[in-house]
């Protein structure tokens, strides 16, 4: 009975989808029979297995290594049939005999094959992006024992490209929120594969709305501001942690909890810029701003009173443009016959107020400023 040298593999996957492949280690078979180990000379790699079978009939014969280290020696003569395995881990040549009859063999162990190294280079494992996420997978590649042909980028279990050659690298375009594994797969000529993932989350940005006060909006120095703000979080699982409320860039407070607002007290005459940014619970941010005016009141006087046509009755105040006034008329000029005739916000320096139903004789007018705020 004669036994091939051809070495078996024990056991093989290979994966066209992933390019991915494993292997055990091979195993090469030598007879001891008619006074000969055939082959004689037996060529494997490192941490590959030798067996040697003695069929029936092939009697009186061992295996002795005469070489060191001598672990491997089979010192026992066996009769057929039987067998010894040895598992070579280091690279060399490793000649050998029959004691009994003297006839001779070799294991020549290659040093084994080395796959290859790799390691996703970008984005970082734990990486937070905003939807919609563009983002670019790039992987570092080390060659082993032979040239990586290809690296395959996945998400999840779907495959986004493969790249047959140096940079390897992918992008993959508008991400909605959640989490995703990104995983590069390289692959060399001898179908070993090295394997690296990350983890990354893509998350929406809180929204955030300051409800007062309005944009725009013109106060009287000096101010005592309250701003309030609206905030919420889309994601699942996400929520607002906090609010922060700025005018310019000094923060005014910090609210962890709805309902969010802030007062700012004593702004002088001037323009301001008002700002809130909504956290989320993974550190994402938004902001919302506004632009607000605090004015030096000018005094308010009637001038310029006219009665130009029928009941129609005229005059003119001073005023801050974006300030809130109210005119008021009288027949008696009694604190408690003064009537509200009109509420205005000013758009003009001077207002030019008209009272077409100026009927009463006498009609006494006043105009006062309101609070603002």
């Amino acid at each position: 009975m004669i036994f091939s040298s051809k070495k078996i593999l024990a056991a093989a996957i290979f994966l066209c989808a992933g390019f991915s492949f494993s292997s055990s280690a091979a195993v090469a078979n030598v007879s001891v029979i008619n006074n000969a180990f055939v082959p004689a000379t037996t060529n494997i790699s490192a941490n590959d297995q030798v067996i040697w079978t003695w069929p029936s009939g092939s009697n009186n014969h061992n295996v002795h290594s005469t070489s060191t280290p001598q672990a491997w020696t089979a010192s026992a003569i066996l009769n057929g049939p039987a067998s010894f395995t040895n598992t070579f881990t280091s690279a060399g040549s490793f000649p050998y005999n029959c004691t009994v009859h003297g006839f001779t063999g070799t294991i020549n162990v290659a040093a084994a094959n080395v796959p290859p190294t790799l390691s996703i280079t970008n984005p970082a494992n734990g990486a937070l992006f905003i939807v919609p996420a563009n983002v670019t997978i790039q992987a570092g590649v080390t060659n082993g024992s032979s040239a990586v042909t290809n690296v395959q980028f996945r998400i999840g279990s779907t495959i986004l490209t493969n790249v047959p050659a140096s940079p390897f690298f992918a992008t993959t375009n508008n991400l909605a929120a959640g989490s995703y594994t990104l995983t590069a797969i390289a692959t060399d000529t001898n179908r070993l594969t090295a394997t690296n993932s990350v983890n990354i989350v893509v998350d929406t940005r809180p929204t955030v709305t300051i409800t007062n006060p309005l944009n725009n909006a013109t106060f009287s120095a000096p101010a005592n501001v309250i701003i309030r703000a609206s905030a919420s979080d889309f994601d699942i699982g996400g929520s607002v942690t906090n609010v922060q409320f700025l005018v310019g860039t000094t923060i005014l407070t910090n609210v962890t909890a709805s309902p969010f607002s802030g007062t700012t007290n004593n702004l002088a005459a001037g323009s301001y810029n008002l700002s809130a940014i909504a956290f989320d619970n993974l550190g994402v941010k938004n902001t919302n701003a506004i632009s607000i005016n605090v004015v030096t009141p000018v005094t308010v006087s009637l001038t310029n009173a006219a009665k130009f046509s029928g009941t129609n009755f005229q005059f003119s105040y001073p005023a801050n443009v974006g300030l809130s006034y109210v005119i008021q008329h009288s027949t008696n000029l009694a604190s408690t016959n003064w009537i509200s005739v009109v509420t205005n916000v000013a758009a003009s320096n001077p207002v030019v107020f008209v009272d077409v139903h100026a009927t009463n004789n006498p009609n006494f007018y006043r105009v006062g400023r309101m609070p603002n705020p």
